[in-house]
């Protein structure tokens, strides 16, 4: 009977014992939670000066981008209406006659020598040495037929033209230009010409400033607005340099060009200004 008192009584003692813990908490530093805020805290300040710094950095690009941009077109004069012309090579008869054959047609591309017409010459009594009978017209120099002045059949005077060639050696482009635009050009200046028919800018060199052409004097009548603007305007005269020649003598004369005008060209050389007279 004792021992089953006593034996309740020694569990009851160990049920009263508390059990230690088997993982001791190690003490926090006080200042830990306190670091840990401040870190958070400064997190949206670094990132709102990092924002900031690339946003300056973009505008500060696309400031240069802008300025360099506008510097390159300062640097050049944009003539929009350059045409191509062909000096006029005309070819006729040393004497009257008829034309009884024409040997091309309008736009045949021909060589130096080529024949072109045929025409029977008529008798002319006040010439001493006898006349050939029919006297065949051949292309002077390579080039293009631009025009059949006379059919086959018509009559011809003599030197009178009957066929007119154009020269591919010499081919310009004309524009216009007021004579603001003049101030900022100089002879020998590089031009790029793009337009219809060329795959990359043609290269030409300004050449000269045709003189301005005024109204006549003896006329009162007033100017109309067109030849107004037509006089207040001159004409600038582009050639093809020597390696384009090839290149724009497969163009068309008459066809409308744009012409970039590079200023920092031919710096020093005349002003295009003071050759126009």
């Amino acid at each position: 009977m004792t021992s089953v008192v006593e034996h309740d009584s020694l569990e009851q003692s160990q049920q009263s014992v508390p059990t230690p813990s088997t993982q001791p908490t190690s003490p926090q530093p006080a200042g830990a939670d306190d670091g840990k805020r401040t870190v958070r805290s400064r997190i949206p300040t670094l990132r709102t000066f990092l924002v900031t710094v690339l946003l300056l950095a973009g505008a500060a690009a696309g400031g240069t981008y802008m300025v360099t941009h506008r510097l390159a077109e300062s640097a050049f004069v944009s003539l929009d209406d350059a045409v191509l012309t062909a000096e006029a090579l005309p070819v006729g008869s040393t004497g009257a006659g008829v034309v009884t054959e024409v040997l091309v047609t309008g736009q045949t591309r021909v060589a130096a020598g080529q024949e072109l017409a045929r025409v029977r010459l008529a008798a002319d009594p006040a010439r001493t040495t006898r006349q050939p009978g029919t006297e065949t017209l051949r292309a002077p120099v390579p080039g293009t037929v631009s025009e059949i002045d006379i059919a086959v059949g018509g009559v011809v005077s003599a030197g009178e033209p009957v066929v007119t060639l154009y020269d591919h050696a010499k081919l310009s482009f004309h524009a216009k230009a007021t004579e603001e635009q003049l101030r900022g050009l100089r002879l020998g200046m590089t031009a790029h010409i793009s337009g219809p028919g060329i795959d990359r800018p043609v290269l030409a060199v300004l050449d000269h400033v045709e003189p301005r052409v005024g109204p006549d004097p003896l006329s009162d009548a007033p100017l109309t607005e067109e030849q107004q603007e037509t006089h207040e305007q001159l004409t600038v005269v582009l050639l093809p340099r020597t390696e384009e020649v090839d290149t724009v003598s497969a163009l068309v004369p008459g066809l409308r060009f744009t012409a970039e005008i590079d200023t920092k060209s031919a710096v020093g050389r005349t002003p295009a200004v003071n050759s126009a007279g």
